[in-house]
């Protein structure tokens, strides 16, 4: 599953004035800047658990995550914890099985000969290994992950725990609920892996000459999530604009409102079978193209309870 983490990052790349007056580690890194634009209003700004009904009164709960293994956030609050347990089904993003889980991380590798120290500059492949090794890669495992890979893993937390959409699985498995996912993991991954090979570096060094704001925002963000104040987290998000380059443009579109609609229009059959528990990253909630704004055209009622 995708984290938002990582969208949080792909938001906040590049905008009007410089952010940080830093000697950068390469001559291929752009400086941050910061927008000094207005704050949005955002549509569905507050709440994480929301009940979608119909006429017919059939219900459900959608529950906005962040994928994080910090206790402050896996302790599910008790109205969270008795939707869940309440639920006969439960869905989340993508269903981590044995054969997916396997699948996606043979994606994540060159098995062609390619080395991602031949793609990238010595100073960005070097920093990219020192990064990961909190992750425990080891030096031949970084040498043959594609740019996108390292770049979509250096921007979550190396944590060590079950994260918040394993914990809700788990507790969901317990409960006698069944479970589902709304994408595969080939599909998540398939939006990076498209991506031609400038584009996954462009994506890698812009990160690694950045890591210092990946590693800030965190706290930022829980904070807004443990508040659940959606539109905190997507206007924190968008503290600076994007570049125009289309690499960022064509990412965004596809990790964000292409999905929103992908797993709105997958979710149908669910809804319409009721007493389910479906759990989504919380930036896929708010705003007028969010899967809350999507689910309302298609004619159902969403209110907040958490």
């Amino acid at each position: 599953m995708i984290k938002q983490r990582l969208l949080v990052w792909l938001f906040c790349l590049f905008g009007g004035t410089t952010l940080h007056a830093k000697q950068l580690i390469s001559s291929n890194c752009e400086p941050l800047v910061e927008n000094a634009g207005a704050i949005e209003t955002v549509r569905h700004a507050q709440g994480l658990l929301w009940k979608i009904t119909r006429e017919e009164g059939v219900s459900n709960y959608l529950f906005g995550t962040i994928h994080v293994s910090d206790p402050e956030i896996t302790n599910l609050p008790d109205v969270v914890d008795q939707a869940l347990h309440n639920s006969e089904q439960f869905v989340m993003e993508a269903l981590p099985d044995a054969e997916q889980m396997l699948q996606f991380s043979r994606m994540m590798f060159f098995n062609d000969g390619q080395r991602l120290s031949e793609l990238v500059e010595r100073s960005i492949y070097n920093k990219t290994r020192s990064i990961l090794s909190s992750y425990h890669l080891g030096s031949e495992a970084v040498s043959v992950m594609k740019p996108w890979a390292a770049f979509l893993l250096m921007n979550y937390p190396p944590d060590s725990g079950d994260a918040l959409d394993l914990v809700l699985l788990s507790l969901a498995k317990q409960n006698g609920a069944s479970v589902s996912g709304l994408e595969s993991l080939q599909e998540q991954a398939g939006i990076f892996s498209q991506l031609n090979m400038d584009e996954q570096v462009k994506l890698l060094t812009d990160t690694v000459c950045h890591y210092d704001v990946v590693e800030e925002d965190f706290s930022a963000m829980k904070s807004f999530y443990l508040k659940r104040d959606l539109a905190g987290l997507y206007n924190y998000a968008q503290r600076h604009t994007m570049s125009n380059q289309p690499v960022y443009k064509k990412l965004m579109q596809k990790l964000i409102n292409d999905r929103n609609t992908i797993m709105a229009e997958r979710m149908q059959p669910i809804l319409k079978q009721g007493n389910s528990f479906i759990a989504i990253g919380a930036m896929h909630l708010a705003g007028e193209e969010g899967v809350l704004a999507l689910l309302e055209k298609k004619g159902y009622r969403v209110s907040a309870i958490f």
